[in-house]
């Protein structure tokens, strides 16, 4: 698969994700934050540039980096983990 048909299908993920959290705001029934982060996720690894900006933010380095130090610290300890984290980690 090229890298141009990975970052399509990583944008076209965002896309479905997002519109399943905008579809959970409106519908109290449908969880909208899980489906939101799915679609931030989907959308930084689409797309570097919005990857890069959403790591300067001060809400990213205040709060999800610390959580991402912490997941870090504790996936070295567990193979499994491990292999996961190398997989998502840019």
């Amino acid at each position: 698969m090229t890298t141009y048909a990975k970052k399509t299908c990583w944008l076209i993920g965002a896309i479905f994700f997002f519109i399943l959290g905008v579809i959970g705001i409106i519908l109290p029934v449908i969880p909208q934050i899980p489906f939101l982060i799915i679609a931030f996720f989907c959308l930084s690894k689409g797309a570097p540039k919005v990857h890069h900006w959403i790591r300067t933010r001060n809400f990213y380095r205040k709060y999800v980096l610390k959580f991402e130090r912490k997941c870090t610290q504790i996936a070295a300890q567990h193979p499994f983990l491990q292999r996961i984290a190398r997989h998502f980690h840019h």
